[in-house]
Order: structure tokens, then C-alpha cells, then sequence
């Protein structure tokens, strides 16, 4: 049995600090909008996450066909060794996958909306694939399904690589995800807090603080 995976989804490095020092996170997940809104290039976002972080960090390698995805993702893998490249599912990025992984670099083929590409994809020997769950629900897709029938697939014909629900919209669906066979889930930073927050677990203790200032000292 895989061990369960939590990964923080957020180029935000305050918020990654808080998240990381909780002790539960095992991965950070970004794209090139998230690392865009820091107005930093990657080089940089990478090196400062790695400051206070020294497990997986998935990053977008970009290109319009497999040869561009190859280049991209071997400078990226050149800069860190652990980084998991994300590549798109598709011909060419499956291409490139088969191409990288004998190389010695961690793929994550991500955009992944269908249980075929999942298969495709867990052919190719990618590490990591990320359905995207709340994206496939917008679109009129079951996001759940779509994780359910790909690790049908990979336990059916024994494949190892895990699956990250990625695109995850509320913490329901988190859960909804792990049960049906995720391997790990990526989360935003509000999505994070709503797992661990709970209103009713403030009151309580909010009442337990109220009680205990009343109790005598030694």
C-alpha cells in the first residue's frame, strides 16, 4: 500500500510556510499561474521554497511538442533533481514522458480528465498523474469517477504510480477523493484550512478556555 500524500497547491511562500510546519505536507504543487502571481521567475520561487522544504515540488514544463516538453523539463530537472515536472497528457506529452522517465526525471503528467489518459500515462511509467477533479465537475464530468476508474485500472494491471487528485474545489471532495482511491490530493491554502478548521472545534474550545480560567492554581 502507497503511503497517503497530502500536497499543498500554492506558490504563496508564507502560506507554504505555515502548511509545512504543521508536519503533514508532503509535496507542493504549483503552475505557471500561481508562480506568475508572485512576479518571480521559477529559479527563484524554486530556490526559496527550498529554503524550509525538501520534499517534492511540482513544476509546468512548457513546449509545444515532445521535443520542447524534453528540453524544458531536463533544464528544470538540471536545477533541482527532486522536482516533479509536470507534462500535459497528450500524444506529445506522452511522448515525452516515455523519453524522460529512463532519464532519471519524476514526471507528473497532469490535465488529465479521462481514466484512458490515466492508463496512457501509467503505460508511459509517469510517477505521478493528476486528474483534475473540480475541473471535470465544471465541465459536466464526474471528478470522482474519473479517480475511481483510474486506480480500478492501475490495480488491475499493477501499476505504481500515484495518483494525485489535483483541481480540488472544498474539502468534501477531498475526502470524496481518498475514498475513491487517491493516492494523495492537492489542496489550495483555503481548501487546506477548511480540513483542519472547524467551527465547532473553535467553540469548544473557546468554551473549554472559559472554563478553565475559573479552575484554582496550585
Amino acid at each position: 500500500m502507497q503511503q497517503a500524500r497530502l500536497f499543498l497547491d500554492s506558490a504563496d511562500i508564507d502560506k507554504l510556510k505555515i502548511a509545512v510546519e504543521t508536519g503533514i505536507v508532503h509535496g507542493i504543487a504549483t503552475n505557471p499561474n500561481k508562480i506568475a502571481q508572485t512576479g518571480q521567475s521559477y529559479t527563484l520561487v524554486i530556490s526559496t521554497i527550498r529554503k524550509f522544504f525538501d520534499g517534492p515540488i511540482s513544476v509546468q514544463a512548457m513546449g509545444r511538442n515532445a521535443d520542447e516538453l524534453v528540453r524544458h523539463a531536463l533544464e528544470l530537472h538540471r536545477m533541482d533533481k527532486n522536482l516533479a515536472i509536470k507534462i500535459p497528457c497528450c500524444i506529445e506529452g506522452i511522448r515525452a514522458i516515455k523519453e524522460l522517465v529512463p532519464q532519471g526525471v519524476k514526471t507528473n503528467c497532469t490535465l488529465m480528465f479521462s481514466p484512458t489518459q490515466g492508463f496512457a500515462a501509467g503505460l508511459a511509467g509517469s510517477p505521478y498523474v493528476s486528474p483534475f477533479v473540480g475541473r471535470s465537475e465544471s465541465a459536466g464530468y464526474d471528478g470522482i469517477k474519473l479517480i475511481r476508474k483510474i486506480r480500478q485500472i492501475y490495480d488491475a494491471f499493477n501499476i505504481s504510480t500515484c495518483i494525485i487528485a489535483a483541481s480540488i474545489r472544498n474539502a468534501m471532495q477531498v475526502t470524496e477523493s481518498i475514498i475513491a482511491g487517491a493516492h494523495a490530493v492537492a489542496v489550495t491554502w483555503p481548501i487546506f484550512e477548511e480540513m483542519i478548521n472547524h467551527p465547532l472545534t473553535a467553540h469548544g474550545y473557546e468554551g473549554f478556555e472559559s472554563v478553565f480560567r475559573g479552575i484554582p492554581e496550585d
